[in-house]
């Protein structure tokens, strides 16, 4: 029988490496960041958090700004094509649009190795399977040649209309 485990950072941290997933704990948030996905073009960020729940995975997706009434408008279908995950569209004042993407599950009862391994392992399949979606979509920024080509208008300066 396998022991259960509550997890905190530095045990995930563990069981990442373990499985072969590069990931680091920036100074900025307490989340465990997973370089498989922000090495990604089209993801902003990706990482998990621990809770006093559970496990939290994250996974924010740099949407065009001229994508967002169409991703606004997918949502539903998003959401029920990518039952794993719930997907919410954040548009903030000082950022770029972006979709986020978030798994969770419980752990205060406890969970084994290949509970999290289990988890883990479907929710990045399935983050991997809606950037494909949200790119073959044509959603997301693809790299920062095409940021360049449209750059985001700096503070007080309203965009000309001519």
């Amino acid at each position: 029988m396998h022991d259960l485990l509550i997890p905190d950072v530095a045990l995930l941290e563990t069981w990442l490496t373990e499985t072969g997933y590069e990931s680091y704990i920036c100074d900025q948030c307490s989340g465990l960041h997973v370089s498989a996905l922000q090495s990604m073009d089209g993801i902003l960020d990706s990482r998990l958090f621990i809770e006093p729940w559970g496990i939290m995975f994250t996974t924010e997706l740099d949407i065009r700004n001229a994508a967002v009434l169409a991703v606004s408008a997918d949502l539903m279908r998003l959401n029920m094509s990518y039952p794993a995950l719930k997907l919410f569209l954040n548009t903030p004042d000082d950022a770029s649009p972006m979709l986020v993407a978030s798994a969770s599950i419980l752990t205060t009862q406890g969970m084994t190795v290949p509970q999290f391994n289990e988890y883990f392992a479907v929710t990045l399949e399935t983050v991997r399977q809606l950037l494909q979606d949200c790119q073959q979509s044509q959603y997301l920024f693809q790299g920062e040649d095409e940021r360049m080509m449209f750059p985001e208008p700096e503070d007080g300066v309203k965009p000309s209309l001519h």
